[in-house]
């Protein structure tokens, strides 16, 4: 099954690079944050060459949702108890840094970006939210544990609210 990405997006082909390339920045990888790095290169007129394997936005983003989050599964519990309180926070907040120029990227863009709050589950194991609850919560930064997901206005409409 192809993706809606993969249908739509129209992106160029280019011929293979086939000679000597000198740049001061070399991308590899001509994914989303590939092409977010080259954006913002060429916005401060650095020189700069992306270069893809294959196609552009043709790897893991072809298949993606577009979802742009700071809450990668189950991460914050495993990266403070692998590499301390530090880093876990730099992580966090590089994420959300990455996130904030995404919203601020988009507001001129005609792209339908939307925010919404980020949800992980587990089937087997509760703890496993709530330490990732309480590793959040050392980090400072708000996190809810909730038994059921919220009512999307459809819903809520069909039950009569």
């Amino acid at each position: 099954m192809d993706s809606l990405w993969a249908k739509t997006s129209g992106l160029p082909q280019f011929e293979p690079l086939n000679k000597e390339l000198r740049t001061d920045v070399l991308i590899i990888g001509g994914g989303m944050a590939g092409v977010l790095c080259a954006y913002y290169l060429a916005g401060a007129g650095v020189d700069y060459a992306l270069v893809e394997a294959d196609r552009l936005c043709g790897g893991i983003t072809k298949n993606t949702t577009a979802k742009i989050t700071s809450q990668h599964g189950l991460i914050y519990d495993k990266l403070i108890k692998s590499f301390g309180l530090e880093t876990a926070r730099l992580y966090l907040r590089a994420n959300q840094e990455a996130l904030g120029r995404f919203r601020e990227l988009c507001r001129n863009i005609d792209c339908d970006f939307e925010e919404k709050d980020a949800f992980v589950y587990s089937l087997t194991d509760r703890r496993k939210i709530e330490r990732e609850i309480a590793a959040l919560e050392r980090l400072g930064f708000p996190a809810v544990f909730e038994e059921r997901l919220p009512r999307t206005p459809r819903q809520m409409r069909e039950a009569g609210c």
